[in-house]
């Protein structure tokens, strides 16, 4: 079972990782948040080693000596534990979840596979090897994930299930003068089964990605206009954007508006 740690502030999805011992039943239960809470419906839980990757997010220049950096990972444990170091290209969703991706052979890691004693540290050598002259920004997942491997340990007692810990760090290469620029496509109603609220799309159509950092919305329909801060746009505020990708957002619906289409506009500092 994994233990999947996260950059909420890109919104960025997860994908589970795991074993059982003795054929136990799995629940997963996915929370958004900086740690992911895993539900078990098990008869025990073994132990789980622990390790932290750093930095979560990265930028890389397509050529040069910015092609290359450097991130480190942590065992905080007295427990060794085996970590692999992977790539993937990285592909988002209109809800901001990443779509299933290939690994990457754009990229040299080193070392790839890492064995770490107790409250020991390594650094890990990232290498950007694809295009020098791309013409947007590139997005990829660099993923650490703990190997379900026993290093001197006792092994798991039937029953249990060992929790394994997976990171994901957004990565981006990011060519001189991108930038990103996020418009509105359509603002209207959505009928819930609890009542209507807003459904608001926005597409980044510029080259770089966008944090959605203290947006405003101000929208206006039969005359009437309405600013709404960012303490109301939860669902949207600190959200991710790629260059090319079009979000979703269901918003709670402007209470001084008439239900219909609405023109909408998003203010971004």
């Amino acid at each position: 079972m994994g233990i999947n740690h996260w950059d909420r502030s890109e919104g960025c999805g997860l994908v589970q990782s795991g074993t059982a011992k003795s054929g136990a039943t799995k629940m997963i239960s996915i929370i958004r948040g900086l740690v992911l809470t895993v539900g078990l419906l098990l008869l025990g839980t073994a132990p789980a080693a622990a390790f932290r990757l750093i930095p979560i997010e990265m930028e890389f220049e397509p050529a040069g000596r910015g092609a290359t950096q450097i991130f480190r990972v942590e065992n905080d444990t007295q427990l060794p534990i085996a970590i692999e170091v992977h790539i993937t290209s990285r592909t988002m969703g209109p809800d901001g979840e990443d779509l299933p991706s290939e690994r990457s052979d754009e990229w040299i890691i080193f070392p790839e596979q890492i064995v770490l004693e107790p409250n020991q540290s390594q650094s890990v050598r990232v290498q950007w090897t694809g295009t020098a002259t791309p013409d947007r920004e590139l997005a990829y997942r660099l993923i650490a994930e703990q190997l379900d491997v026993d290093i001197g340990q006792t092994p798991t007692e039937g029953g249990k299930v060992k929790l394994l810990v997976q990171y994901k760090a957004s990565i981006y290469v990011t060519p001189p003068g991108v930038k990103p620029q996020i418009n509105v496509v359509s603002a209207g109603p959505r009928q819930l089964v609890d009542g209507t609220v807003m459904e608001l799309q926005v597409r980044n159509d510029g080259t770089a990605h966008k944090i959605l950092k203290d947006p405003s919305l101000t929208v206006s329909a039969g005359g009437k206009s309405v600013t709404i801060p960012a303490d109301r746009l939860g669902g949207l505020a600190g959200e991710n954007v790629l260059p090319g990708v079009t979000r979703g957002f269901l918003l709670p619906w402007p209470g001084d508006l008439p239900k219909g289409p609405l023109q909408a506009t998003l203010n971004l500092p």
